[in-house]
């Protein structure tokens, strides 16, 4: 197939699921819930094309991506944001083929950006912690009126204390990445997931993955799911290796 046969074949689809219907993606939570009680970490992939870090990877279209992990992902992450990650809502509706939860995953600040996440299919909604100053609870209301999941995410041990005394049974999502300066530390990473597990929330995982080992130490500190983005974005195939790490 040549060049025009791709364009015209992802053409096709693109105007299909513009013009089409979007089913409801399933729950986040249940389906790690599921993955856990199976005895295993669930595995949440993220299309990410650009990062803070750069280019990532522009090649790896969207279907292409999710056709090739969706047997071993628990769910799905999307970045949305455009300027800075170079997303796209569309990205959504390609995702809800495969019938897997989908996260929205963008810079959350006005109720808008949640019914965008509901009018394209989303199953739950990243909420950042700190980029709304801890004042979370109207976006997290906005959220669940919408019959959609928070996922909480949090990059310090203070406000993943804060959030998950305030926030019990939630999502909570533990960023690896300082969202200040944009450094990756697995270490802070695991400092945060102690301060809060056996605190009855749900622990996911969140930047600098790189392969199994680090999901396994994620695993013995108590996390129930991770969030791969960069190293399944440049190797797919990473997905199998990935989906089967038992809980610590």
């Amino acid at each position: 197939m040549g060049f025009l046969d791709d364009v015209k074949r992802l053409t096709e689809l693109r105007v299909k699921l513009m013009s089409g219907p979007v089913a409801r993606a399933p729950s986040l939570v249940k389906a790690i819930e599921g993955r856990n009680s199976e005895g295993y970490v669930g595995l949440i992939a993220e299309y990410k094309r650009v990062s803070p870090s750069g280019v990532i990877r522009l090649d790896l279209d969207a279907y292409s991506y999710f056709n090739q992990v969706s047997s071993y992902a628990t769910g799905f992450s999307v970045l949305t944001e455009p300027f800075f990650f170079t997303g796209n809502t569309l990205f959504i509706r390609i995702a809800s083929m495969f019938s897997k939860p989908i996260l929205y995953k963008d810079f959350v600040i006005h109720e808008y950006q949640v019914e965008e996440a509901f009018n394209n299919g989303a199953s739950a909604v990243l909420v950042i912690y700190r980029l709304l100053n801890g004042d979370v609870g109207w976006l997290i209301d906005a959220v669940r009126r919408r019959g959609l999941e928070p996922l909480i995410e949090v990059d310090n041990v203070n406000d993943a204390v804060n959030a998950a005394k305030d926030y019990p049974g939630f999502m909570i999502g533990v960023n690896s990445r300082d969202l200040g300066d944009l450094t990756v530390s697995l270490e802070r990473s695991i400092e945060i997931i102690r301060a809060i597990r056996g605190k009855g929330v749900l622990i996911i995982a969140e930047s600098g993955v790189k392969g199994r080992g680090e999901v396994e130490a994620l695993a013995r500190e108590g996390v129930n799911a991770v969030l791969v983005g960069t190293a399944l974005m440049r190797n797919p195939a990473l997905a199998r290796e990935l989906h089967d790490v038992r809980l610590g």
